[in-house]
This record gives structure tokens, C-alpha cells and sequence, in this order.
């Protein structure tokens, strides 16, 4: 090869590189995302909460069967999306009275009634639709009115202590 033939050789193949460089002048960009639904929390003191009921006598069941009334709200944190809050509740139906639920406590012949508060008792052994309630959100919030109060369970009460344990689960749309 002769050396005068070396730059048109050159010129040749840098005009063909630079031809298939120009060639692509379109491309095509995809872009994936999600969008997820908002979603609610049980408030950070209603995860692991204690309700205390007032002290009373053995005697204040000779009058009534449910004594020692505490209200207290449960309230679930949601996001703007979020409408309704459905609060389930499940625990062990009390013996002699499944409606109720059991008492753990040193306490004999009573129970613990569990309510929405003046809407409706929510059974220990009623059906999932029995024992949950549909609250709608306001600001964010959804706040369930309860109240919780002794029972008596049987012909006497005993002195001692009511420990009722009941677990809350929440779904929401």
C-alpha cells in the first residue's frame, strides 16, 4: 500500500464511523412506578394499652349485673385515602356466658362486657361481623368509642382482680 493511498483509506472508513454514529437519532424511554393505597396504624398507645376500671364493692352487683363503667377511645392514624376503619376484636368467651369475655383474674363470678359505646355489646363468641365496627375518618383519624365494665358472671361475686385480655386488629379501605 502506497502511502498516498494511506489518507483517502483514512478518510474512507472516519466517514463511515461517523455515519453509524448519526445513524441512531431516536430511543425510546420507559419508565415504571407504583402507586400504593394509603395505609393505617392502631395510635402508638393503643398498640400495647392497659384500661383500668374503677375499684368496686362486691355489693354493687346486688343492684346491677354491670358495674364499674370506663369509657375510653381507640383511635387508628390514616392516611388522607383511607374512608373507613374496621376495629375486630377477639378474645375467650367467659365460661357460663360467651357474650362476655373471661376473666383471668382472681376475681370469681364476674366478667368483663365490652361495648361500642351506646351502639352495642360486641360479643367474646359472636361471629367476625358480630364483633368488629366500621368507623368512617375524620382528619386522618378513626376513632372507636368504647366503654368496658365488669359482669356478673354466676350467682356470686368473690373479691379479687378482673384481667381480660382482648386483641384489636384494624383493616381499612
Amino acid at each position: 500500500m502506497s502511502l498516498r493511498t494511506l489518507p483517502l483509506l483514512l478518510a474512507i472508513t472516519a466517514s463511515l464511523a461517523a455515519q453509524s454514529v448519526q445513524a441512531a437519532t431516536t430511543g425510546t424511554l420507559t419508565f415504571r412506578g407504583q402507586v400504593n393505597a394509603g395505609t393505617c396504624n392502631l395510635a402508638a398507645g393503643d398498640v400495647n394499652r392497659t384500661i383500668t376500671l374503677p375499684t368496686v364493692k362486691v355489693s354493687n352487683f346486688d343492684a346491677a349485673n354491670e358495674v364499674g363503667i370506663q369509657p375510653f377511645d381507640l383511635t387508628a392514624d390514616c392516611e388522607s385515602d383511607i374512608r373507613t376503619v374496621s376495629f375486630l376484636f377477639t378474645g375467650t368467651p367467659a365460661t357460663g356466658n360467651g357474650a362476655l369475655f373471661a376473666n383471668t383474674g382472681t376475681a370469681t363470678g364476674t366478667a368483663l362486657s365490652l361495648s361500642h359505646r351506646n351502639v352495642a355489646y360486641i360479643p367474646a363468641n359472636g361471629s367476625p361481623a358480630e364483633r368488629t365496627r366500621h368507623i368512617a375518618t375524620s382528619g386522618q383519624k378513626a376513632v372507636l368509642p368504647m366503654t368496658a365494665s365488669y359482669y356478673k358472671n354466676g350467682t356470686s361475686v368473690k373479691s379479687g382482680t378482673l384481667v381480660s385480655v382482648v386483641t384489636v386488629a384494624i383493616s381499612y379501605n
